[in-house]
């Protein structure tokens, strides 16, 4: 599986502290079936440039990846990206594309933890089209949950958007149904875990499999993950060269196919 937001690399952020903290995490996503994940620490532009953070992301991958080495523990497939929080004025900041996740044309993107805006989704929008880029919002069903807005995925759905979800979405009992309805629909792109330690928020992807597949939502998760693997091979022989439209129409075609099927099952 894929765990597409993670804060593993030491000393960045809020998330690992240290190198041995890093290979616990590793380590537990390893043991739930994870096999490539994304390390996207935080990044404030108001405190640190890119040129510094991502000076900052490379000295902390070396030191993790060292310490795999001497531990000689078989070297997950980490990829490097970031978690950018919204700022006004982002749509012109071309500096941000070197941030992109991995070796794909995405960009995850946090909005800030008060009532979503037109005006910021409009720009989010405009970063993508400004940058060549894929925005992708990160766990939207944060702010669904505390922001109480149950309205904020069919806001992002006419818009050239991309949505990751946290696997906690899944393990909650007040969202857990709504969670698998939106996997279900294709309304999410990309699950993560967006593990910081091994406590109150650990590497967890595993754990929501396993309850997607316990609510009969195994197939779903299956053709999801199919999809995300795919578009990382292409994205690995074209470079960021993978358009949004493109990718756009495979998800678009995904979301037919299982309206196509609900219509015959009734039928």
């Amino acid at each position: 599986m894929i765990d597409f937001h993670s804060h593993i690399l030491p000393g960045m952020d809020d998330g690992a502290e240290n190198v041995r903290m890093s290979l616990r995490m590793l380590r537990e996503s390893a043991r739930q079936g994870v096999d490539v994940i994304f390390a996207t620490p935080h990044f404030y532009a108001d405190q640190e440039d890119p040129a510094a953070f991502l000076k900052r992301r490379t000295h902390a991958y070396e030191t993790l990846m060292t310490a795999l080495a001497e531990e000689n523990i078989a070297a997950m497939n980490i990829c490097l990206g970031a978690e950018i929080l919204y700022f006004p004025g982002m749509c012109g900041a071309e500096e941000l594309c070197r941030l992109k996740m991995g070796s794909t044309p995405c960009l995850l993107i946090e909005p800030p933890m008060m009532p979503w805006s037109d005006t910021m989704l409009d720009e989010i929008e405009q970063t993508g089209k400004n940058l060549r880029c894929i925005p992708v919002i990160a766990h939207i069903d944060r702010f669904i949950r505390m922001l109480g807005d149950y309205t904020l995925f069919d806001r992002v759905k006419g818009r050239r958007l991309l949505i990751q979800v946290n696997a906690s979405f899944f393990l909650h009992s007040d969202t857990a149904k709504l969670a698998v309805s939106y996997l279900q629909r294709g309304s999410i792109q990309f699950i993560g875990s967006d593990c910081h330690d091994m406590d109150m928020r650990a590497p967890n992807i595993g754990k929501a499999a396993s309850a997607i597949r316990d609510s009969g939502a195994g197939k779903s998760l299956s053709e999801l993950n199919r999809r995300i693997y795919c578009f990382l091979d292409e994205c690995g022989g074209a470079g960021s060269g993978v358009s949004l439209i493109y990718l756009r129409l495979k998800l678009d075609r995904y979301e037919e196919d299982i309206w196509k099927r609900r219509i015959s099952k009734r039928g």
